[in-house]
């Protein structure tokens, strides 16, 4: 018996399956005498007995409760101030607990895979049932691992509530696994976190200066590494800042044509309505409104974040109008593949042969495959009705100008990584002359960036001395978007020089943020940080 249903500590006496989902195990403790807590004498003298229904873990499918018979002795030390005491089976149960200590270590590992709520759903099911709150105080009580001290460390911002509130996730490079969580991203919680481990000798971080300051300030002696992507991140976002303080100019510019069109044939945009009209230009009145307001502000010496928080706008938008020379209207809306389009050609034919009957064209193209409803063709047929071709043929479609957004990636991309749209797009903007002085000169920063952080090995003692002259000629540039991104990147050239040098980054740190989120919509948001915490640490 004892085999097929071990209880440690105890003898079994016999099994009972008292429902059809419920398994009663009767046991007793198997030792002959037990040992006074107090004094530590060993006593057979049994004073009486009592019964403890402890839930252990399931078998068979079913539940398990004990029925343990647990021995209270008499102590015989006179000098023992305590007259009885129960025997222990420490293996097995903890003291006035109502669950093994297998049991409570499998709930507790569960919650911390599943969280509370997801948790006791799924233990109900595995013939473990217990409650969400229960769950978590199982979690809390297991012990968080004892690691050796991280040497190289990447560290992250997470958001605690996005928008509101941050933290800060901290990541040994060298062992894959989360070290900590601070409850925010400080420049003196970093630094009090470092003082504590002063094991830390390289440190790979994003563009913030309040990592910047705290990790000089907590580890002085520690390496400093920007991460490659976010320095590449910050080079796409001042070129959208730029571009959009010119997109009006370049818009002016006359299209470049290169072979073939796009195969989309319809000659733009199916006619909007009234109301549809109408919001837009309610959209665009509010833009206008805020862009003065923004250089109102501005002009009355107020900053950036200020300007933000005062008309809740993100720091982005205001960061936009305010490098914008004229008020940046919105792209137009581009064409795009629409389920008429494979039958354009045939609908154009008939036309052509006079055949004008939407519903008629609709029954043809439809016996041909054609899977849309009418009313799609017949808002084509009005377009076109409106503005017809002047030699009857499909005009060439109006070529538009992509957003400072989409031309930003284009900048910021390696060349041989362009497909021929790309490039037409960016020989259509070379036309304007500061476009074509300035675009070399981003590619150069593109460029040493991506070898650095690819190719691992090329010219790696050039790379300072190749920042360095890029740095001199982008201060005097004569564009104030692109000066001021130098001027940033100087002031963080140390941290800098070490990105394209040393193999570390902080991409770990992402992946370890993936998980982070995971875990926290298992709580379904309502996790405090140090349930957050210990979970992560836990699942690490």
């Amino acid at each position: 018996m004892n085999e097929f249903f071990p209880v440690p500590g105890c003898c079994v006496e016999h099994v009972t399956r008292i429902s059809p989902t419920s398994i009663q195990i009767s046991a007793q403790g198997a030792r002959h005498e037990a040992i006074c807590p107090d004094c530590g004498t060993a006593s057979q003298a049994v004073h009486s007995r009592y019964q403890r229904h402890p839930a252990d873990l399931p078998s068979l499918g079913g539940q398990v409760r004990l029925l343990l018979s647990v021995r209270r002795f008499y102590c015989r030390n006179p000098a023992c101030a305590r007259l009885t005491f129960a025997e222990t089976i420490p293996d097995l149960l903890a003291p006035k607990a109502r669950r093994t200590r297998r049991l409570a270590a499998t709930q507790g590992r569960i919650g911390i895979a599943c969280g509370g709520e997801t948790g006791a759903r799924l233990m109900r099911l595995l013939g473990m049932p217990v409650s969400a709150d229960t769950v978590l105080r199982l979690v809390r009580a297991v012990p968080l691992p004892v690691r050796a001290p991280p040497r190289v460390l990447g560290l992250d911002d997470w958001a605690r509530r996005k928008g509101q509130t941050y933290g800060t996730i901290l990541v040994d490079l060298e062992e894959h696994h989360v070290v900590d969580l601070l409850p925010d991203r400080t420049a003196q919680t970093l630094a009090a976190w470092l003082r504590e481990h002063d094991t830390v000798s390289v440190i790979a971080r994003d563009r913030s200066t309040e990592y910047a300051r705290g990790a000089s300030l907590g580890a002085p002696g520690a390496t400093q590494v920007v991460d490659r992507w976010h320095l590449l991140r910050n080079l796409r976002e001042m070129i959208e800042r730029w571009l959009a303080g010119i997109h009006g100019r370049l818009r002016q510019l006359p299209p470049v044509h290169t072979g073939e069109l796009s195969p989309r044939q319809r000659r733009g945009t199916f006619s909007r309505t009234r109301s549809e009209t109408a919001r837009t230009q309610d959209s665009r009145a509010r833009r206008l409104a805020r862009y003065e307001e923004v250089h109102r502000r501005l002009q009355a010496g107020g900053t950036i974040l200020a300007i933000s928080r005062a008309m809740g706008i993100s720091r982005q938008t205001v960061r936009s109008f305010a490098s914008a020379q004229s008020f940046p209207e919105r792209a137009e809306r581009r064409s795009v593949a629409s389920a008429l389009d494979p039958w354009l050609d045939h609908v154009e034919s008939r036309l052509a042969e006079g055949c004008a009957t939407v519903a008629e064209l609709w029954r043809d193209i439809r016996e041909r495959g054609y899977p849309g409803s009418v009313q799609q063709l017949h808002r084509w047929v009005d377009r076109r009705r409106e503005v017809p071709a002047p030699s009857g043929r499909p005009s060439e479609r109006k070529r538009i100008l992509a957003s400072a957004r989409q031309l930003a990636w284009l900048l910021v991309r390696s060349p041989d990584a362009l497909d021929e749209t790309g490039k037409a797009t960016l020989a259509w903007i070379a036309q304007d002359a500061e476009v074509a002085r300035l675009s070399p000169l981003i590619a150069r920063f593109g460029d040493l960036v991506r070898a650095c952080g690819v190719t691992r090995g090329t010219n790696l003692e050039d790379a300072p001395a190749i920042l360095e002259r890029w740095l001199d000629e982008a201060e005097c540039c004569g564009t104030l978007v692109i000066e001021t991104f130098a001027a940033g990147l100087r002031q963080d050239q140390t941290a800098i020089q070490a990105a394209l040098t040393l193999p570390w980054s902080s991409g770990q740190a992402e992946g370890q943020i993936n998980k982070l989120k995971l875990i926290k919509r298992q709580m379904y948001g309502r996790g405090n940080f140090d349930l957050i915490r210990r979970r992560v640490l836990l699942a690490a």
